[in-house]
């Protein structure tokens, strides 16, 4: 953002009262701040053009207060950009961005504002910027936050944050006064009918526990909320019915009822295997998925407390269900084939794929279909027919250098008395296996992957919610791992991939030993102590039950991908410290993030890790 600090020493509260601005967008056209950027924009640019330039910068310092995007749940970043534009290397404001002069200006008209939201900013951005800081900002911001009254079409509008912001300022400040009002108010509105959205308890009660202030009604809400989802459930809403028993099994083992709890965790398995049933005369991928979704519920249910729900027979029916449209949802899965390496071509194509779909959800089912993944056979055979051209290459060795100097891999030169089984033969081949591989994943990133995701986030909003919610209904990610996993495969959509990368490859790790785990392989080791250790990952996928359980191909993306010296070798470059800023923004990386990405939704519709 570049700083125009011209007349800043003129910004006064006199400035402001001259504007008379007034927030004059009709109600029914209020999207929280960035409504209020835009009118505070319109009135700038209006100023400017009667030639008022100081009231103008008034006008547009306040629009560009209003336009940064609410973190509410960061403590010391609450505040991001709304655009930044890395390659022309331009964003919209920080709160750094505001000088001295400025936050004075703020400090002078704060009790002057009327319109809430604004006032609100101006408060908040105070009490994180001045030094000292002064709690009266706080209180301001705390008070201006939650002035307005609780309404389910404002809520998702930004209403939320606005909510869980000023409670996380009473946590901050200690302003238990502030804070007992807020919870009250919060738990009224989980109290009342509200007809207009049949989720607006669920969003209420998951504030109040992710702000961990209900603890004086935990058990009503647990109640209540069981209550919703059976009601949901009668009426065949098995989506809503799912995600109120989901939090209802929260709150129930929070109240220690094992009984709320346990049963929450069957109607949850039952909801699958109802939608499931419902959805096959239309899709049998879809049914397909839903059924797995079933098995992993019914499974998350304790052994001991199995039999009295009849569990296991109800996975032996519902594996039989799974069988019938396992086989013919296959047929109903495709992915985007582009001829040839005509780059603009493919991004056109790629842009097309992903665009106009009505959800984030469907435009994500979209987007990791582009690429199927890498075919192990082709790279083979075209790898073949290279080494027979380039004889000369052939008869020397080669050494495999890191980005900081180190040989990480050496391959010997080909032993041309001897067949394809010979290791030096077969060590050629692998290494330029691993160079196609390399130049097909970055025709990838840059003609598909990159291009489809400024699509996306160019027509949806993905939030960290959505990927949570994945990661809950993928059959591949262990339990207690959703939120940390949703999480980082959040930051690629923020084009933080780096920070991804670093989340990922240990998540990945534990994805791969679980399922190994599963299907009875040993995935750990015992040393001469009588000590047992885990295998990493470079170990698990060794495993002859790791071939049998993702196939040729996807054993091959996953080695190449995270470690094998002579691909991208991300878990072992991440497990030593060795990214640095610009090796974790690579290729590698975003292609890493956007593998993960696509098992886990291709998870969840055909239930399956593995390509076949």
């Amino acid at each position: 953002m570049k700083k125009n600090m011209e007349n800043s020493s003129e910004l006064n509260r006199d400035i402001l009262t001259e504007c008379n601005w007034s927030y004059d967008v009709p109600l029914d056209d209020r999207y929280g701040y960035s409504s209020i950027m835009s009118c505070l924009q319109k009135h700038s640019k209006e100023m400017l053009e009667r030639g008022r330039a100081v009231h103008s910068r008034a006008l547009d310092l306040l629009a560009q207060s209003a336009s940064m995007m609410l973190e509410a749940s960061s403590i010391n970043e609450p505040f991001k950009a709304y655009f930044q534009d890395f390659r022309a290397g331009r964003r919209s404001a920080l709160p750094d961005d505001f000088a001295e002069e400025e936050l004075i200006f703020f400090e002078d008209i704060v009790n002057e504002i009327s319109e809430p939201l604004l006032k609100a900013r101006l408060a908040d951005l105070l009490w994180l910027l001045r030094k000292p800081k002064n709690p009266e900002h706080a209180k301001i911001a705390i008070d201006s936050y939650i002035s307005q009254p609780i309404d389910d079409e404002a809520w998702l509008r930004g209403l939320n944050d606005c909510w869980e912001r000023a409670a996380r300022l009473c946590l901050q400040t200690r302003d238990f006064d502030r804070l007992e009002k807020i919870k009250a108010r919060l738990f009224s509105a989980f109290c009342s009918e509200c007809p207009r959205t049949k989720f607006m308890s669920l969003w209420l009660a998951d504030l109040l526990d992710k702000l961990k202030i209900d603890n004086d009604f935990k058990e009503d809400i647990a109640s209540s909320l069981g209550e919703k989802a059976s009601d949901l459930k009668k009426n065949g809403d098995f989506h809503a019915a799912r995600s109120y028993f989901e939090l209802a099994a929260k709150k129930y083992r929070q109240c220690s009822d094992d009984n709320g709890w346990l049963e929450s965790l069957v109607a949850i398995a039952q909801c699958f295997e109802l939608e499931a049933d419902s959805r096959s005369s239309g899709s049998n991928m879809v049914a397909n998925s839903f059924y797995e979704n079933a098995i992993q519920s019914y499974r998350k249910i304790p052994t001991k407390h199995r039999e009295v729900y009849g569990v296991e027979e109800r996975i032996r029916v519902i594996r039989d269900k799974i069988a019938v449209s396992g086989k013919a949802s296959l047929e109903e899965m495709g992915f985007v084939s582009t001829p040839g390496i005509d780059i603009s071509d493919m991004v056109e194509q790629s842009i097309e794929h992903v665009s106009g779909k009505q959800s984030a959800e469907e435009a994500l089912m979209y987007f990791t279909g582009l690429f199927g993944g890498p075919e192990y056979e082709k790279h083979s055979e075209s790898a073949k027919e290279i080494l027979k051209k380039s004889f000369l290459s052939s008869l020397f060795g080669s050494s495999h250098m890191s980005s900081d100097g180190r040989v990480i891999a050496k391959t010997p030169a080909m032993n041309l008395r001897a067949g394809e089984d010979d290791p030096a033969n077969q060590a050629a081949l692998h290494r330029q296996v691993q160079q196609q591989f390399s130049i097909e994943i970055q025709i990838v990133v840059e003609g598909q992957i990159m291009p489809a995701l400024r699509q996306l986030l160019m027509e949806h909003r993905f939030t960290k919610e959505i990927m949570v919610a994945a990661c809950h209904y993928s059959p591949i990610v262990p339990q207690g791992r959703e939120s940390m996993l949703g999480h980082a495969l959040w930051l690629g959509f923020e084009y933080e991939f780096g920070l991804a990368i670093h989340l990922l490859c240990p998540q990945v790790e534990h994805i791969v030993r679980s399922q190994l785990k599963g299907i009875g392989a040993h995935t750990s080791n015992i040393d001469k102590e009588g000590i047992e250790n885990e295998n990493g990952l470079s170990s698990l996928m060794e495993l002859p039950e790791a071939l049998n359980l993702y196939g040729k191909d996807l054993v091959f993306e996953m080695k190449s991908v995270f470690t094998d010296s002579l691909g991208f070798n991300l878990r072992n470059e991440v497990a030593h410290g060795l990214l640095d800023d610009d090796s974790s923004l690579s290729i590698q990386s975003v292609y890493a993030w956007w593998m993960v990405l696509r098992l886990v939704m291709r998870s969840i519709m055909i239930g399956s890790p593995n390509r076949q």
